[in-house]
């Protein structure tokens, strides 16, 4: 049987050891539950750190490394100038955090990059997708093996996408998803199949932690995987899931309002698809199924950064878009075909996220990588966790603070194109020489 649970656990790390090599030794030290699918840090306090993590226990076998394992890049390689843009989901992040609203954001940092890698969430906007096509869209458990060094990428169209469809109690519901995809046949041309629609429920229950990340609980993964598994067996490229995720009607219509909370739908969805990727070579992205035709709070006036999903009743025509600009996954020991462009974390030349969400694999990867890491301070999150938090300021990483994305994407051209950053800063820094 196969089980979803999310818990805390709290490992030791002085300030001084916290990179991932150390990090992840201690968590793998600990009795786990399951395979770890998305871990959170929640609290640093001395040289104690408390992480929320989802864990899935399955007699399966996943398909890359642990996300307990890193492989440290043996060089550096500017060709094709690659970057990473992580908005964490379900922080509430003021940009990124609501319904693909860092689309501009994201595409003004692909201008400096021949590649930008970014989550899903951050360009989904139910059905509407605007990200450039050197947007590469991959969901937040590739991210993490991408920057971990356990997996390569391969920019190239998905040429048949399969869907995920969980039986619904009303056909009409179906009939509307079904509708969405073949307006994607008939009018974008797009290859979809295998079409799978699931023998059973399987129940999401959108949640918030005590820390306020949204979390979910789960019922019926057994569903999905039978599912997964058909697509498996097809020659499909990627899969988009479409589910349902039970909101409790307050919180929706809170969140609807602008109230400062996180993204209800957000954490399911991402603990979802993490699951799928672990377990199945492809890319995935995932789409909420309607439950009520009174939850498409049709005819409502929204905060603008919801506008999207407020217009839509079938959410799944942006997430599919996005995976047909989402690059292929490979182990990072398979050779590399004559012509083909790879990307490892040899060709990432820097990370971009939220200043108060570092509290990640990405981040503490990078660090460990060498990987400079741009931290945004206007995009404000409900998370608090900070370089200061973490006490690492000091170790003299590659770590820099801009107010802006637009000062994020000259950040980007700067080290593009080999311009000092610290030349552009006034006072401008003293040379330290090394006296023999």
């Amino acid at each position: 049987m196969t089980q979803i649970y999310t818990k805390d656990f709290e490992i030791q790390c002085p300030p001084q050891q916290r990179t991932w090599y150390k990090i992840s030794q201690e968590i793998a030290a600990l009795p786990l539950p399951g395979v770890p699918i998305r871990l959170i840090l929640t609290k640093a306090e001395q040289n104690n750190l408390t992480f929320e993590c989802s864990f899935i226990d399955t007699d399966r076998e996943p398909v890359w490394s642990s996300l307990l394992n890193i492989n440290i890049r043996q060089r550096v390689s500017k060709k094709p100038f690659v970057a990473v843009s992580i908005i964490p989901t379900g922080v509430r992040a003021e940009i990124g955090g609501f319904a693909g609203d860092a689309t501009p954001s994201t595409n003004l940092l692909a201008s400096a990059c021949d590649y930008l890698v970014t989550n899903p969430n951050a360009v989904t906007a139910s059905d509407v997708y605007f990200a450039q096509d050197n947007v590469l869209y991959l969901e937040g458990n590739l991210i993490c093996q991408l920057l971990l060094g356990n997996i390569g990428v391969i920019p190239e169209k998905r040429t048949k996408i399969a869907a995920i469809i969980e039986k619904p109690k009303d056909d009409r519901f179906l009939n509307n998803v079904l509708n969405a995809l073949n307006g994607l046949r008939a009018v974008g041309g797009v290859n979809i199949d295998p079409v799978v629609v699931t023998g059973g429920a399987i129940e999401t229950a959108c949640t918030y932690s005590q820390y306020g990340n949204a979390s979910g609980e789960f019922k019926g993964m057994e569903e999905l995987m039978k599912a997964l598994d058909v697509v498996a067996q097809s020659d499909a490229e990627a899969v988009a899931l479409m589910t349902t995720l039970q909101v409790d009607d307050k919180v929706r219509q809170a969140y609807y309002r602008g109230e400062s909370i996180a993204n209800p739908w957000g954490g399911a969805e991402a603990i979802m698809t993490h699951m799928t990727t672990n377990f199945y070579p492809f890319t995935a992205a995932h789409a909420p199924l309607l439950l009520e035709w009174e939850h498409t709070g049709f005819g409502k006036l929204v905060d603008p950064r919801d506008g999207a999903e407020l217009i839509s009743s079938a959410y799944v025509c942006s997430p599919l878009n996005g995976l047909i600009n989402s690059p292929r996954p490979v182990r990072f020991d398979t050779p590399v075909a004559a012509g083909e462009t790879r990307i490892s974390v040899e060709n990432v030349s820097a990370v971009v996220m939220p200043e108060t969400t570092v509290g990640n694999i990405p981040f503490f990867a990078s660090l460990d990588q060498g990987v400079p890491v741009i931290l945004v301070k206007d995009n404000t999150t409900k998370y608090d966790i900070t370089p200061e938090r973490l006490q690492i300021e000091t170790q003299g990483r590659k770590i820099y603070r801009v107010n802006s994305y637009m000062e994020a994407a000259g950040l980007l051209l700067a080290l593009r194109n080999g311009i000092a950053v610290e030349s552009t800063i006034r006072p401008m820094p003293q040379l330290q020489p090394i006296y023999l």
